[in-house]
């Protein structure tokens, strides 16, 4: 994904690009091609060659035939063989005639990993390396093989080991690595401009209507279900208030058997989501309560809970309590936790919320505290500095990072 405003994924990078300074910085971007992902219009400075990377799986047999599945997945793995070397000699050519000093690359899926390291060798240049998910949530969602999962998660404890640095989307995920690597480390957290932040509420909306806010593509999908039930079983009514679901994102889907109210608003910049997000109540962090998700629940951070610390609104956490976000809100006491998919319970936490109105003032206050602690530009220009292993002096300003930037939008 290139550096770009209305993708997720190129969010971050968007942002970190505004920190170098021009002349300092080429984009060799191997994406889906049916995204069509391009550079933000003011950083079209920044060289670029866009490349599609090849299919990476077939999902088709992975139910009914596994055998068939790991057949035809290991058979495309080395078909595109060739596709991964005719990327990596392009990536080479472009990197030798921008005279690049040091690849960043992004192991982001299949492709990235098969082509971190022959690039970085080629090139003769020191590999930094950035990671927002586990790559077994990736290879998870594609319905990759276990026999083909092996290789690949090989591929990615290599570069790992030979990363001068690494990147991570956590604190967490910087220390496991770290220690299982012995590579440096350093977390780039979500951040937002803090004149975006609103000033946190003190008690929720006057008026019979209770608004619970979310954005952001829904992964922990059981969770939304068991949400959407528990709703239904008190007939979508929260202490007398009428409920009703704001959200926000790219893409949403909705399987359900009676009546419901959500208020779907689609795609918005992160300065408007900050604004839609402020009119609701409550704001609503689902991840996966399964065990099988334990290592993504622990290892990753929502870049929606910026948002929402801005917006400046309580949060409501549902999944684990060992998720890194519940422990981050849990240290900060900046979010209250429901670490149970029981009706009952994600019933009784809203009611909470709804009605202890100095845990409301108290949950947006410390939200607040930890957006300005952990959350701002500054804090990731720091981080991003650390990461490249330069003076912070050698980066853009902050300020004039934030002046070459409309803002993107929501995670």
């Amino acid at each position: 994904m290139p550096p770009c405003k209305n993708f997720t994924a190129g969010l971050v990078p968007d942002q970190l690009c505004r920190f170098l300074p021009r002349g300092s910085i080429a984009c060799f971007s191997v994406a889906v091609r049916e995204l069509n992902a391009r550079l933000s219009p003011d950083l079209e400075w920044i060289p670029i060659q866009y490349e599609y990377r090849p299919e990476e799986t077939l999902a088709i047999f992975s139910k009914r035939f596994p055998s068939l599945h790991t057949l035809v997945n290991l058979g495309l793995y080395m078909y595109n063989e060739p596709a991964i070397r005719r990327i990596a000699s392009e990536a080479i050519k472009f990197g030798r005639s921008f005279g690049a000093d040091t690849l960043w690359c992004t192991l982001q899926g299949p492709t990235q990993l098969r082509l971190a390291l022959p690039v970085a060798k080629s090139l003769g240049i020191p590999l930094f390396t950035e990671v927002y998910d586990p790559p077994t949530w990736i290879l998870r969602a594609q319905s990759t093989p276990s026999v083909l999962q092996a290789i690949l998660l090989r591929k990615f404890d290599i570069i790992l080991r030979k990363s001068r640095a690494c990147a991570t989307a956590s604190w967490p995920m910087a220390k496991q690595y770290a220690e299982q690597y012995d590579t440096k480390t350093v977390a780039l957290l979500p951040s937002l401009d803090p004149s975006m932040a609103l000033t946190p509420a003190t008690r929720i909306n006057s008026g019979n209507e209770l608004v619970i806010g979310m954005a952001g593509q829904i992964y922990a999908t059981e969770e939304w279900k068991a949400l959407i039930h528990a709703l239904d079983s008190v007939h979508w009514k929260i202490c007398d208030r009428d409920v009703r679901i704001r959200l926000l994102g790219r893409w949403v889907s909705f399987n359900v058997n009676n009546p419901i109210r959500i208020e779907y608003l689609g795609w918005h910049t992160q300065e408007k989501s900050v604004e839609l997000l402020s009119e609701a109540d409550i704001l609503y962090l689902p991840y996966p309560l399964d065990p099988d998700f334990e290592t993504v629940a622990r290892l990753s951070f929502p870049s929606k809970l910026t948002t929402y610390f801005a917006a400046g609104r309580p949060v409501l956490f549902h999944g684990p309590s060992y998720a890194s976000p519940a422990v981050f809100l849990k240290d900060n006491e900046a979010g209250f936790l429901c670490c149970s998919n029981e009706q009952s319970d994600i019933i009784t936490a809203l009611k909470t919320l709804v009605t202890d109105t100095s845990l409301y003032s108290q949950l947006t206050h410390n939200g607040r505290m930890a957006f300005d602690k952990y959350l701002t530009l500054s804090s990731l220009r720091q981080s991003f500095a650390t990461f490249l292993q330069v003076e912070e002096d050698a980066l853009v300003p902050t300020e004039q990072s934030i002046e070459s930037a409309s803002f993107g939008g929501i995670a």
